[in-house]
């Protein structure tokens, strides 16, 4: 099967922000695998499909390029903004027989917007699955690596 249809279709909802979209291209069983973590996959369209909300609701000015394609596996590039720091990212995606995603990996870049993005989606998805109060202590923990790799981004390079 083809995944070009697929990827064009989530770069699409990818650009509009639309989280609904990408729940219509997803395999019951889909796995997303964290950039963030190797600890915390997201399994299930409906998991996934909310997954993409709070990503959306974090990311600005989501740009993708264009894909590359083999067989049932495919990638594109996107950059986008979280508070203020880019992020650039690569999207590894692989559908099922039907045409449907039902794996998703993405694996990004610079640090610091990395960290950035650490900082603002976990505990926002912490919040949703788990409560305010997790949600606040995620954020607690989070907020100052990105804080600080920030700030050594700036400063360390001018010493390098």
């Amino acid at each position: 099967m083809s995944v070009l249809p697929a990827i064009t279709a989530l770069r699409a909802a990818g650009e509009k922000g639309d989280a609904d979209a990408v729940a219509g291209l997803l395999a019951p069983g889909v796995v997303f695998h964290s950039p963030l973590t190797a600890r915390i996959r997201f399994e299930g369209r409906e998991a996934v499909a909310a997954l993409h909300r709070d990503i959306f609701a974090v990311l600005e000015n989501l740009e993708t390029a264009e894909p590359l394609t083999d067989g049932d596996t495919g990638s594109f590039t996107f950059r986008a903004r979280v508070r203020g720091a880019e992020i650039e990212a690569l999207n590894v995606v692989r559908v099922d027989e039907q045409g449907r995603i039902a794996e998703c990996k993405v694996f990004a870049r610079p640090l610091p917007g990395v960290a950035t993005l650490f900082a603002a989606l976990p505990p926002r998805v912490a919040a949703r699955r788990h409560g305010p109060v997790v949600g606040v202590l995620v954020a607690l923990l989070a907020r100052p690596l990105a804080f600080v790799l920030r700030t050594a981004d700036r400063l360390v390079p001018k010493l390098v």
